[in-house]
């Protein structure tokens, strides 16, 4: 298997980081393997939307913030 940042078999075997809607999204990873690489860039970017929006959900600093 080819190696991607020095990382063997990246997107595989995600740990969870104990926030289930992060980890829903981080599940996603392995599903890159199987996309053509012109459709890369679009996939991570859709990626990092989904993350900032989970991560964005809990954010305690939003609640009072106008």
């Amino acid at each position: 298997m080819t190696e991607l940042n020095n990382f063997p078999e990246a997107g595989h075997g995600v740990s969870p980081v104990g926030d289930t809607s992060v980890d829903a999204v981080l599940e996603r990873l392995g599903n890159l393997q199987g996309l053509p690489v012109e459709q890369h860039a679009e996939a991570y970017s859709a990626l990092h939307d989904a993350l900032l929006d989970a991560l964005n959900e809990d954010d305690p600093s939003a609640a009072g913030d106008a």
